[in-house]
């Protein structure tokens, strides 16, 4: 991008480099590592804790998961704009990512450590896990909003969101295993220790990025745009309303499965150690996919990629549905086509975002880089808000009953199908409803004015 030499917020090479190196790529993308582990771990267990170790009905266990991240939806667009008008006044970001990265880990802990049961017990968890919520956006806005500002190169913004993508992967590794292992047993206690063992990795670990990137100079424009201009203006960026629109409705779908596992495992597979088997080889088989879709991507363009790993998706969705009855071994197998879709899929929306937010820059004259990952990031709690709650509409709708270690009951068939079904074949088919979006990104890229300074033929 060519900028005007008297434009607001021209950094020199120095504080803004063309070329970055691999330990600041890696020191700033292993903050996904924490954000993904946090989401993660409260999609895989936080139903099940309230369900099956709590005694709080599915259906409002599903309320309870939901609402926070519902609140998020509305307060991550007023985050972006703090995070905006904190880079207008100081040049730097950290000062939220910092809040968030101290607050989190120990809202955390908070919220699988519930000391009641029933229907108490739910009201503890929401006030817990809004607050571990609203820690997280203070951390995760200004986080996403850091590469478009790191470096103006397409390619090393690719390379960025290739090693996002990477830990991004991994902390759904670590996470989604050790927390199954280290609550197998399925009692409050066991959820608890879990908690205080995963807050402690979750405050090292988001404490590298707000050091590693603290030397990024934000843009400083002469005027900050209020929130509801801010809005509006990404409102009509039409490549970015539809990119948002697809990072909603593939974490619904993409969570939907994560939500199931739990249940699949308890009933079809044996218990927590398988379940943790299928998510080991499922995250492994991301991580080491991320590096070669990252060199894809820029070689071929983040589209062909994006609609590569959507069909991926899809096509492991449905074939987990028959894998169950094969046991630990055939559903494993069926979640390395998912593990792939993943990888193919977040590499290409997290780097188009950096395009967006570029054209956003060209076309205002303004840095809103803030307030589209604030609303982005709301977007995307958005869809984690949503996967589980449309799992537990399954659950309940084909009869699923909660219960407690003290108090067993036996699922009816028709629960067990239901529960089935909404961990495979049916977010599997939702996932081809996101081909239509994204051809019509593509279409709206095409024809934004100038095609869009970042946008690489092979993505137009």
């Amino acid at each position: 991008m060519n900028r005007s030499v008297d434009s607001p917020g021209v950094e020199d090479a120095v504080t803004r480099p063309r070329s970055l190196s691999a330990g600041r790529m890696a020191g700033w993308g292993v903050g996904a590592f924490a954000s993904n582990a946090f989401n993660t771990l409260p999609g895989l267990l936080l139903l099940i804790y309230m369900t099956d170790a709590l005694g709080v009905p599915a259906a409002l266990a599903g309320v309870v998961v939901a609402l926070p991240k519902l609140f998020d939806l509305v307060a991550s667009a007023w985050f972006g704009a703090v995070s905006d008008r904190e880079a207008a006044r100081t040049g730097r970001r950290a000062r939220l990512m910092r809040a968030g990265a101290v607050v989190m880990p120990f809202a955390f802990v908070a919220t699988f450590s519930s000391p009641v049961r029933g229907d108490a017990a739910a009201l503890w968890v929401f006030a817990t896990f809004l607050a571990a919520s609203a820690a997280y956006l203070c951390f995760q806005v200004p986080f996403i909003a850091l590469p478009a500002e790191m470096t103006e190169s397409p390619e090393q913004r690719t390379r960025l969101m290739t090693y996002r993508t990477f830990f991004f992967t991994l902390g759904m590794l670590v996470g989604g295993v050790a927390g199954p292992l280290l609550t197998q047993q399925g009692t409050p206690a066991a959820y608890r220790t879990m908690a205080v063992i995963v807050g402690v990795v979750l405050l090292v670990v988001l404490l590298i990025p707000v050091v590693s990137t603290r030397t990024v100079r934000s843009h400083s424009p002469a005027r900050t745009p209020s929130l509801r201009e801010a809005v509006r203006t990404a409102r009509d960026n039409r490549p970015f309303v539809l990119l948002s629109a697809l990072l909603f409705l593939y974490f619904i779908f993409t969570v939907m499965i994560l939500t199931g596992l739990p249940y699949v495992a308890t009933y079809f597979l044996g218990g927590k150690k398988e379940q943790a088997t299928v998510f080991l080889v499922f995250a492994l088989g991301s991580t080491l996919a991320v590096p070669g879709v990252g060199a894809l991507a820029r070689r071929c363009g983040n589209i062909p990629v994006l609609l590569t790993g959507v069909t991926l998706w899809a096509v492991g969705g449905v074939a987990l549905y028959f894998a169950v009855d094969g046991g630990v071994g055939a559903t494993a197998a069926a979640g390395v086509l998912v593990s792939l879709g993943q990888a193919s899929s977040l590499v290409a929306l997290y780097a188009l975002l950096t395009d967006c937010i570029r054209i956003q820059a060209e076309r205002t004259g303004h840095d809103s880089a803030g307030v589209l990952s604030g609303v982005w990031t709301a977007v995307d709690t958005a869809g984690h808000a949503l996967g589980p709650l449309c799992y537990t509409l399954v659950l309940t709708l084909t009869g699923y009953v909660s219960s407690t270690l003290d108090d067993p009951v036996t699922q009816s068939a028709t629960a067990l199908e239901g529960l089935r079904l909404g961990f495979s074949a049916l977010p599997g088919l939702l996932m081809l409803t996101l081909i239509p979006l994204v051809l019509r990104y593509r279409r709206a890229v095409t024809n934004t004015a100038g095609g869009g300074p970042a946008l690489r033929p092979a993505d137009a």
